[in-house]
C-alpha cells in the first residue's frame, strides 16, 4: 500500500493500518507511509505493525520511490497495489490545475497517471486500487489496462476515512478479496458512495462501442453536447467529467436507430466490465466532456493520455465540435 498522508488526512492513517492487521498468511501486507508530522515509515503489517525502515522524508509523489517499493515488496503470485490519498482524475502537462493522485504536500508533488503507468507497464500488478476521489474515469482505466488485471476505483468522492481494510481479513482467494472490498465499502457508507472492480480484459468492448458512437456522431454531425447526461460534481462544483453510462442511456432516446443501438451496446459493455460494485446497478464510470466546448483551458489535458488518444475517437469527436464555428 502506498500512503501519501498530508495534514488533513494523516489522522486516518493509524485507523487504516489497524484495519489491516491479523491477515491470513497468504496475504503479506506492506505499507509505505509518508507522514506529515512524523518520520516516514515502511511497515510490515502482521498481528502488529512492524517498522522495517524509517526515512527523514520520502517524496510520495515521486514515481522512482514507488518503483523501488514495488521492486522490493510486491508479491510474486498475487500483488495488490493501493494508492491512498487525494485524487483528482488525470492531468495534462500543460494544465495549471494539478490533477493526479497521492499528493505530497511537503514536496509539492503528486503521481500523475503517466508516471504510475511508466512504473507498472513492464511489471504489472494483479490488482491496482485507488483509495482516492474521482479516479474512476474510462481514460484512466484504459491507460492502466496493461498494468493490472483488475482496477478498483470510484467515480465519486471518497470519504476521508477511505476504504475499510478489514476486508483483507478472512479471505482465501482473489474473487472473495475483490468482492469483500466492495461489500465492506457498502457497509460503511451505503449507496450514496460508489466503488467498483473493473476487469481490464473487458475494457476493449467498451472502447469498441465508444468508437462506433464517436465515429457515427462525427459522420452524422451529432454533437455529444446535445444529450442530457449526469455530470459529476466534486465539492459541490460541476467538473469536466460526465457519467459514461448516463451518456449511453441518453442515446437510447435518440430518434436515430443506429445511435440507439450503439448506445445499448456501449451500456452493456460497461455493465459487463464492472464485475463487482456498489451500489449495484450503478455504472460508476466517467469520461471527459467539458461543460463549455470552447473552453481552451482543458484541451491540452489529453497530452496525459497516450494510449487513450491513440486508440479512441472520443477525443476526435470533442475536437471536431470544438473546432467548428
Amino acid at each position: 500500500m502506498w500512503i501519501a498522508a498530508d495534514n488533513d488526512l494523516e489522522k486516518y492513517v493509524s485507523q487504516d493500518l489497524e484495519e489491516m492487521k491479523e491477515n491470513p498468511s497468504w496475504i503479506e501486507v506492506f505499507a509505505m507511509v509518508d507522514y506529515a508530522s512524523a518520520s516516514d515509515t515502511l511497515y510490515r503489517v502482521e498481528s502488529d505493525l512492524v517498522p522495517l525502515e524509517t526515512f527523514n522524508e520520502i517524496d510520495s509523489g515521486d514515481p522512482e520511490a514507488l518503483s523501488s517499493f514495488l521492486k522490493e515488496y510486491r508479491g510474486n503470485d498475487l500483488s495488490f497495489l493501493v494508492i491512498w490519498n487525494h485524487g483528482d482524475w488525470w492531468r495534462g502537462e500543460a494544465q495549471v490545475k494539478t490533477k493526479g493522485v497521492a499528493y505530497d504536500v511537503k514536496n509539492s508533488d503528486f503521481l500523475s497517471v503517466k508516471e504510475i503507468k511508466n512504473v507498472l507497464k513492464n511489471s504489472p500488478v494483479t490488482i491496482l486500487g485507488f483509495d482516492a476521489c474521482l479516479m474512476g474515469t474510462f481514460e484512466i482505466l484504459w491507460e492502466f489496462k496493461d498494468c493490472a488485471e483488475y482496477i478498483v476505483t470510484s467515480s465519486k468522492e471518497i470519504p476521508e476515512e477511505g476504504w475499510d481494510y478489514t476486508a483483507l481479513r478472512g479471505v482465501t482467494d482473489l474473487p472473495s478479496l475483490l468482492s469483500r472490498v466492495v461489500q465492506k465499502y457498502y457497509e460503511g457508507y451505503g449507496e450514496d458512495f460508489s466503488l467498483s472492480v473493473w476487469d481490464t480484459s473487458r475494457l476493449d468492448e467498451i472502447m469498441y462501442w465508444l468508437n462506433r458512437v464517436s465515429q457515427y456522431m462525427m459522420e452524422k454531425e451529432i454533437s455529444p453536447w446535445s444529450f442530457t447526461v449526469e455530470r459529476r460534481k466534486a465539492e459541490g462544483v460541476f467538473t469536466e467529467l460526465i457519467e459514461l453510462g448516463s451518456f449511453a442511456e441518453a442515446l437510447y432516446g435518440s430518434s436515430d436507430d443506429t445511435l440507439r443501438y450503439y448506445g445499448e451496446k456501449l451500456h452493456g459493455a460497461i455493465v459487463s466490465a464492472r464485475i463487482y460494485g456498489t451500489p449495484e446497478g450503478y455504472r460508476d464510470l466517467l469520461i471527459y466532456l467539458p461543460e463549455n466546448m470552447k473552453n481552451p483551458e482543458y484541451w491540452d489535458d489529453f497530452s496525459a493520455l497516450s494510449d487513450f488518444i491513440t486508440d479512441s475517437f472520443w477525443d476526435d469527436l470533442i475536437s471536431y465540435w470544438r473546432d467548428r464555428d
